[in-house]
């Protein structure tokens, strides 16, 4: 009886080793978009200035500010960004706030 155990159980890891192991990682995800791209749409959101690039939206933006709120800067505002992005003064960091909306987006940092 002792033996069947064992011997099932070897069968059993020889049928779910090869499944866990055959399994590959995900893509990485696509690079992210410029600070320029970032900077266009902030404005837009807090200005209404234009329109928005691509599939960007009010309620895109909302959400990106949500999430970045939530897991990367808990005083971020997309009117701060918006400040920080158009102020040349803070140019340093314009990268790291378009990477901020670049994870928020589940893009890739830019790499420009």
């Amino acid at each position: 009886m002792k033996l069947s155990r064992i011997a099932l159980g070897f069968a059993m890891l020889a049928l779910v080793v090869p499944f866990a192991f055959a399994c590959e990682p995900p893509p990485p995800p696509p690079p992210g978009h410029s600070p320029g791209y970032w900077k266009h749409n902030v404005r837009v959101y807090c200005r209404g200035i234009a329109h928005y690039n691509n599939e960007e939206s009010t309620s895109t933006m909302e959400a990106y500010e949500a999430y970045i709120i939530a897991n990367i800067d808990s005083g971020f505002t997309l009117c701060w960004a918006d400040m920080v992005m158009w102020n040349n003064a803070f140019k340093s960091i314009w990268i790291t706030v378009a990477d901020y909306f670049n994870e928020a987006a589940g893009l890739g940092p830019y790499n420009g």
